[in-house]
């Protein structure tokens, strides 16, 4: 387990599992939220040229746990990738993991945005299950469904914590 790919919906425990999963296996933990908004908050997308030369980079380092809900992107790294877990937990514990981050984790410099911005995401998130995007339930499936390497499905907090265990 090298370069692992961990998908889900927000909330749904992804940089939790990616940044303790990276420090067990010695791998650069990478955020796709990076990678995607512009630096100083959530509203502004990178140009797509910059996203995809992160992508080119990132996939020709030799360990890493990249974790997102953007399956566009996972999709770019998964021919690279030796591991996929997918943390499918129900709506309603990914909405109490964020409402208890609240809206302190928005990297944004403006205080009435972070709470539009913050507000949008819980909205944007509850129709995980419902949305037809690459950035869905549906679509997070297909990709685990399709991935010929190591995967793991989790849909309880507990096996998510019991897995981290074993290292």
């Amino acid at each position: 387990m090298k370069r692992v790919v961990i998908i889900g919906n927000s909330g749904a425990g992804k940089s939790w599992l990616s940044a303790r999963l990276s420090a067990k296996i010695g791998a650069r933990d990478v955020n796709l939220d990076t990678f995607y908004w512009e630096p100083g908050g959530y509203s502004n997308k990178r140009p797509t040229k910059f996203i995809d030369d992160d992508l080119k980079q990132l996939s020709s380092e030799d360990a890493w746990v990249v974790e997102g809900v953007f399956g566009a992107l996972v999709e770019k790294l998964l021919e690279f990738a030796d591991t996929l877990i997918f943390i499918d937990i129900d709506w309603t514990k990914c909405e109490e993991s964020l409402r208890l981050r609240g809206q302190n984790v928005s990297e944004e410099t403006n205080a009435e945005l972070a709470k539009n911005n913050f507000q949008a995401l819980i909205q944007w998130a509850s129709e995980y299950y419902s949305r037809k995007s690459k950035s869905s339930h549906s679509y997070h499936r297909q990709l685990f469904e399709k991935f010929v390497g190591v995967k793991f499905h989790f849909t309880r907090r507990e096996d998510v914590t019991s897995f981290l265990d074993t290292f």
